[in-house]
């Protein structure tokens, strides 16, 4: 009873106000567009690609992004940041015509490189959902965000495997890229009326130049990444080793489980239903064990434990195999996914988090099975090219040796719980620049 009145306490204590918007659209979401991130790579094998234009594909959504960054992440610390999470939110929901639309690859990869625009987005809704929740209850607090929207998609891969084997690749695709286009439009105008930014602006910021703007937010990149304390800078290395093999190897879980270990795609939606209800399950309680043991044992150990079954993934030779492997990865990316925000939270001053988050991202440590592409709100000005680099090569990769992405990024798993437990202190501060 103890710990499940803790739990309850939790989520009474912090599902409101900002946190409740931002979980009922990312819930949306979950039902519209993360049913065909799973099957992202299918269509574009449809459309005429190959595993090579996969890679291409999936490496360019972070292009734009490495431009758009520190510009985000500046106008997130010095403008309101609901009228930013909204203009991008109605400006990125019409390029999802571009998906539903295609007639080949080669659209997808234009749709891609100028989902990049998105960016603006990323720093303003971290920022903001930061400074939205109390400071002992950050793990809860991240923990609820991605559990209830996963509770509500458990059956989102599912629901993608059934249409893509009864309909085909291409009409499924089409139609679910049709209902993210519209929700897209639902999610902005629900955050336009009760999204609320606590934070003040700096006075006169709105008086200056799109120049000036530019110049200062390249400015200030440089600046903050000079100021990085020491655990930081550790931390942004496991973050672009994360970043890159997610990207090395994301595309191609749904390939091998296919093509290699002979499941068919249903059966792969029924695995990815099976390892989200895990996940949702665990992550309130990983949320909890972070508040009580610290983010950063939580990430050392979670690290070690995802390595094993990487590396064991394949050898697989059928759907229990595979469902058994992917629920231990899936076990050890929950504790990833609710420490490692809240590891950023607690290392960042409140007035730099958007400057911060624009050049790593939210901090986002996880293990993504689903696939889906570079981009996202984990992802950093810095951490692009590493994304960029992982998604480019990937296809090359798997071409020349199916198994090898895996092996490794089970190696980096290893490599990245040793840097956690023996060079990352417990978060730290340093007096931030002026």
């Amino acid at each position: 009873m103890g710990l499940r009145g803790s739990h309850l306490e939790s989520i009474r204590e912090v599902m409101r106000g900002n946190l409740l918007v931002f979980t009922v659209g990312d819930a949306i979401r979950q039902l519209s567009m993360f049913i065909t991130f799973p099957y992202f790579s299918l269509y574009v094998l449809a459309l005429g690609g190959s595993p090579v234009d996969i890679g291409i594909v999936n490496s360019l959504r972070p292009l734009l992004s490495l431009f758009i960054y520190p510009v985000a992440g500046y106008l997130s610390d010095h403008y309101d940041r609901v009228r930013i999470i909204t203009t991008t939110g109605y400006l990125t929901a019409g390029l999802w015509l571009i998906f539903m639309l295609a007639p080949d690859w080669r659209f997808l990869a234009m749709g891609n490189l100028l989902m990049g625009a998105m960016t603006f987005y990323f720093p303003a809704a971290n920022s903001l959902m930061a400074d939205s929740l109390p400071e002992n209850r950050r793990g809860a607090g991240y923990s609820l965000w991605f559990a209830i929207p996963s509770a509500i998609g458990i059956v989102s891969p599912f629901i993608g495997g059934y249409l893509t084997t009864v309909w085909g690749v291409l009409p499924a695709m089409r139609f679910l890229y049709a209902l993210t286009f519209t929700t897209a439009l639902g999610i902005a105008t629900m955050n336009l009326r009760f999204l609320k930014d606590p934070s003040p602006r700096r006075p006169g910021a709105r008086t200056e130049s799109l120049l000036n703007v530019v110049v200062n937010s390249y400015r200030d990149v440089v600046d903050v990444l000079r100021w990085f304390p020491r655990n930081l800078r550790f931390y942004t290395v496991l973050l672009a080793s994360s970043f890159f093999f997610n990207s090395l190897v994301s595309s191609y879980w749904v390939i091998y489980a296919v093509d290699l270990v002979g499941l068919d795609k249903l059966q792969w939606g029924t695995v990815l239903l099976i390892t989200s209800l895990v996940n949702v399950v665990l992550l309130l309680p990983a949320g909890t064990v972070v508040d009580r043991i610290g983010s950063r044992r939580v990430l050392a150990l979670a690290l070690l434990a995802s390595s094993i079954p990487l590396i064991l993934f394949p050898f697989s030779k059928g759907i229990w195999d595979v469902a058994l492997i992917v629920v231990l990865v899936s076990i050890a990316s929950a504790f990833l996914i609710a420490g490692a925000p809240a590891y950023m939270a607690e290392s960042v001053p409140p007035h730099m988090r958007g400057r911060v988050m624009a050049a790593i991202g939210q901090g986002s440590l996880f293990i993504n099975m689903r696939g889906g592409g570079g981009g996202g709100p984990g992802l950093g000005a810095v951490l692009t090219i590493p994304a960029m680099m992982g998604a480019l090569l990937g296809g090359f990769i798997y071409q020349a040796s199916p198994r090898l992405p895996w092996f490794l990024m089970g190696a980096a798993m290893l490599v990245s719980a040793s840097i956690c437990a023996f060079f990352m202190k417990p978060s730290e501060r340093q007096t931030p620049p002026g």
